[in-house]
C-alpha cells in the first residue's frame, strides 16, 4: 500500500509539473505573438518559421489597421505628433507644387487635369501629404473619360484594402490592389498602375491601370507602407501621460483644507460646531477663544523637478524624428551657432520626403499625357517633357550663409575663366551648385549642359 501511494504521490506531482509547464508554454506563446506578430505564437513545432528565413516584411493586416488607428488617434489627440506630421507638411507642400511643359497642348491637358474641380489638387495635395506620411500608404483610383482621356482622382482608405499582390516576374513591383467597402464583404481586385510591358498591346510602353498606389518606410520584399508615427508611438504616448500626471499634480498642490483643532469637544459638539461655520471669505473676520485652532493643510507630495525628465523623453521622440529641439519649443537651450548646425541635416531630410511627393506627381502627370496620347487628344509624337518645380526649401541661415558664398564666388569664376583654368560651362556648373543651396531647382539646367555637352560630341 506504501509503494501504490508513493506511486500515486510520484504520479500527482508529474501531472502538476506538466500543468506548470503547460502554462509557462502559453505565457511564452502569447508573449511572442505580442512581440512577433508576423511569425505567429504556435506551441506545435510544426508550425514554427525561423525569424532568419521569414521573407514576409509585412505586417499581418490586424496589426497594419491597428497601426493606422493609432497613427490617426495620435496625430489627432497628440500634440506633439500632430506637430511633426504638419511639418512635413509645411515643407514639403510649402507655397504649392508649379509646373512648365515645352508643348502648350501637353500645358493644357495638365492645366485641365490640375485644375479640375473633382481633382483640386492645389488643396488636395496637402491632405495626400498628411495622409502619404500618417498611414504609410496612399490609394488613388483613377476614372477616364474614354472620349479625351480626361483622368479624375479618388480615394481609398487604407483601412479598407485587404492584399497587395507583386508582379511575378518583379517583386520589386506592386500590380494587383485587393480591398472591400467598410460596410461590404464582396472583396473587390484592381490593378495598379504601371508601365504595360504586353509587346503586342497598343498601349505597350504607357502607364495603364485603376489606381496609384504609393507607400514609404518599407523595404522592397514588404507590399504595404507603414507610418512615419510608428517608431514614435510608445513614446508619444508616454511623454503625453507623463505630462497629464505632472499637471495632476500641479492641481492637487494647488489644494488646500482647513484644518480645525477644538480642544475637549467630543464629536457630537464638534458635528454642531462644524454645521454653524463657513469657509473664510478674503478680508473677512474671524473669532475664535484658545480652544479653537485654525490651519491650513496643502498636499506634500514630495517630488524632484520633473523638467529634465521631460526633456529627456521629448528629446527621444525629437531623435527618433529627426528634428532639432529648438523647432518644438526649447530655443532657451540651444545658441544660433548650434541652430545652425542642427538645420542641415534636417532640411535633408525633408528635400528627401519632397522629392518622392515630386515623383508622385510626375507619375502622375505621365499617366495623364499617356491617356490623352491613347484617346487621340495628344499626338503619339508631341513633346511630352515637363517640369515640376516645388517650393524651395529654405532656411535663414542656410539662405544668409548661400548668399555670402555667393558674392566672393562669382568674382573667382569670372577670373578663373579669364585666366583660362576653368571652362564658360565648368564656371556655370559650380555657380549653379552654390545657386541650389538657395533652395532654387537647377535640374533643368544641369540637363540642358548634358544635352549641350552631347551634341558637341
Amino acid at each position: 500500500m506504501k509503494r501504490k501511494a508513493k506511486i500515486i504521490q510520484e504520479s500527482s506531482e508529474v501531472v502538476v509539473n506538466f500543468n506548470e509547464r503547460a502554462k509557462r508554454s502559453v505565457e511564452i506563446q502569447r508573449r511572442l505573438a505580442e512581440a512577433y506578430p508576423m511569425v505567429g505564437g504556435s506551441s506545435d513545432d510544426s508550425l514554427w518559421r525561423s525569424l532568419t528565413t521569414n521573407q514576409d516584411r509585412d505586417l499581418n493586416l490586424l496589426t497594419q489597421r491597428r497601426m493606422q488607428d493609432i497613427a490617426f488617434y495620435l496625430y489627432d489627440s497628440n500634440p506633439m505628433a500632430g506637430r511633426i506630421i504638419e511639418i512635413i507638411e509645411d515643407f514639403v507642400i510649402g507655397d504649392g507644387f508649379s509646373y512648365t511643359a515645352q508643348d502648350p497642348d501637353v500645358k493644357e491637358v495638365l492645366d485641365n487635369f490640375w485644375e479640375d474641380p473633382d481633382n483640386n489638387l492645389d488643396e488636395e495635395m496637402n491632405v495626400n501629404v498628411v495622409e502619404l506620411f500618417l498611414f504609410g500608404e496612399l490609394c488613388l483610383p483613377v476614372w477616364v473619360n474614354s472620349a479625351d482621356g480626361a483622368v479624375k482622382l479618388g480615394y481609398i482608405d487604407p483601412k479598407t484594402i485587404l492584399k497587395i499582390k507583386k508582379d511575378s516576374n518583379n517583386t520589386k513591383i506592386n500590380k494587383t490592389l485587393i480591398w472591400r467597402k467598410p460596410s461590404g464583404s464582396i472583396e473587390r481586385e484592381i490593378n495598379i498602375i504601371n508601365v504595360d510591358k504586353a509587346l503586342r498591346s497598343e498601349t505597350y510602353g504607357r502607364l495603364v491601370g485603376n489606381c496609384f498606389y504609393f507607400t514609404i518606410n518599407k523595404v522592397s520584399s514588404a507590399t504595404r507602407g507603414r507610418s512615419a508615427l510608428l517608431r514614435l508611438a510608445d513614446w508619444l504616448d508616454g511623454y503625453d501621460q507623463f505630462l497629464f500626471a505632472r499637471l495632476e499634480r500641479a492641481f492637487l498642490l494647488n489644494n488646500f483644507i482647513w484644518d480645525i483643532e477644538c480642544e475637549g469637544m467630543d464629536k457630537g459638539e464638534l458635528e454642531e460646531f462644524v454645521k454653524t461655520i463657513a469657509i473664510p471669505r478674503p478680508g473677512s473676520i474671524r473669532a475664535h477663544n484658545e480652544k479653537v485652532k485654525w490651519k491650513s493643510e496643502t498636499p506634500k507630495l514630495e517630488s524632484a523637478d520633473a523638467s529634465e525628465e521631460a526633456r529627456l523623453f521629448k528629446q527621444q521622440i525629437l531623435g527618433g524624428s529627426g528634428y532639432p529641439e529648438h523647432w518644438f519649443g526649447e530655443g532657451s537651450t540651444t545658441t544660433r551657432a548650434t541652430a545652425k548646425e542642427m538645420s542641415a541635416p534636417v532640411l535633408k531630410s525633408l528635400k528627401s520626403k519632397q522629392k518622392k511627393i515630386k515623383f508622385m506627381i510626375k507619375r502622375i502627370f505621365n499617366f495623364v499625357i499617356d491617356q490623352a496620347i491613347i484617346a487621340g487628344t495628344l499626338s503619339k509624337d508631341v513633346n511630352r517633357s515637363f517640369k515640376i518645380i516645388p517650393s524651395p526649401i529654405v532656411s535663414g541661415d542656410s539662405s544668409k550663409g548661400a548668399a555670402e558664398a555667393m558674392s566672393g564666388l562669382i568674382g573667382g569664376l569670372v577670373q578663373a575663366s579669364d585666366k583660362k583654368w576653368i571652362s564658360d560651362k565648368k564656371a556655370k556648373i559650380v555657380l549653379n551648385a552654390v545657386i541650389s543651396q538657395l533652395g532654387v531647382d537647377m535640374e533643368s539646367d544641369t540637363d540642358d549642359e548634358k544635352e549641350e555637352t552631347i551634341n558637341e560630341k
